[in-house]
């Protein structure tokens, strides 16, 4: 599998930016009207997150979403050869600037809309090395292709090979004043059910319990795509939850805040979110 990975992102690096998008529009037809892969939950999750949207305008909107997601894949393979971080424009950049300034390092809050490989690239590249608690994605070869080309890139993956790991690793990154991003849009099983978009669903409750023992700055941000491979990176002012002497009250009330940030910006690009994942489970 490795070899072929390899194989086809040299394919796909060969490909101008015009037959890369017509790729992924044929994939995303492919995927969502003919073979239908998860459109039922697609249009469901949709249903529950704007209850008011015509029907209509949610298949656009899912058909959309698999499009990014098929571009988001294009983008990164084809980042063997093409720069994935080379076309981004940033905005709202001095509230993370301000956050490193401070010498703590710094939390993202991050979920999946536009090209999150791409994101984590380009906060590398301009501020300083950029960690993501990510999954492994695959086994064998591909996750041994997919961690080469992060490395590459600068998107660095906080391993994490037994319990405890993950932990030190975030208080090491912060010590070392570079940024740790936190994705929170992942369901996992046993945590709470917690409001997004007004809908109890599972919420990752780790990255407010980490923060109350590591605190740093948290800044919210997401990227925008604007074209195939073009983008725009969101940084926006920094969250400061509030302490009490409650720690489990606080972990649940700073995740809900969390999910209230993420659905804020989901709002304003649905079509560039990952509608595919089973959140409401």
């Amino acid at each position: 599998m490795y070899s072929l990975m390899k194989t086809l992102a040299w394919g796909l690096g060969l490909l101008t930016p015009r037959l890369t998008g017509a790729l992924a529009k044929l994939i995303a037809f492919v995927i969502f009207d003919a073979i239908r892969l998860r459109r039922d939950l697609m249009l469901r999750n949709l249903g529950l997150a704007f209850p008011t949207m015509p029907e209509a305008q949610m298949r656009r909107v899912a058909r959309a979403s698999v499009e990014n997601f098929a571009l988001t894949a294009f983008e990164f393979l084809r980042s063997k050869r093409v720069d994935i971080a080379g076309h981004i424009e940033l905005d709202g950049v001095e509230h993370i600037r301000t956050a490193l300034d401070r010498g703590q390092g710094a939390y993202i809050l991050c979920f999946h809309l536009g090209n999150w490989e791409a994101m984590g690239a380009k906060c590398t590249r301009v501020l300083t090395p950029s960690h993501v608690l990510v999954k492994k994605v695959g086994r064998g070869g591909v996750e041994r292709f997919v961690s080469e080309l992060r490395t590459q890139n600068g998107f660095y993956g906080v391993k994490r090979e037994k319990k405890g790991d993950g932990y030190n690793a975030i208080r090491d990154i912060l010590a070392r004043g570079e940024i740790v991003g936190f994705v929170m849009d992942q369901a996992r099983p046993g945590e709470p059910r917690l409001p997004f978009f007004g809908v109890p669903a599972k919420t990752n409750t780790s990255f407010a319990a980490i923060w109350r023992k590591i605190p740093a700055p948290i800044i919210p941000a997401f990227i925008e795509r604007t074209g195939v491979g073009r983008h725009t990176l969101h940084f926006f002012p920094e969250v400061k939850p509030t302490v009490t002497q409650d720690p489990e009250a606080d972990v649940l009330r700073h995740s809900t805040e969390f999910n209230a940030v993420v659905e804020t910006h989901v709002r304003k690009h649905p079509d560039q979110y990952f509608w595919m994942h089973n959140r409401w489970k």
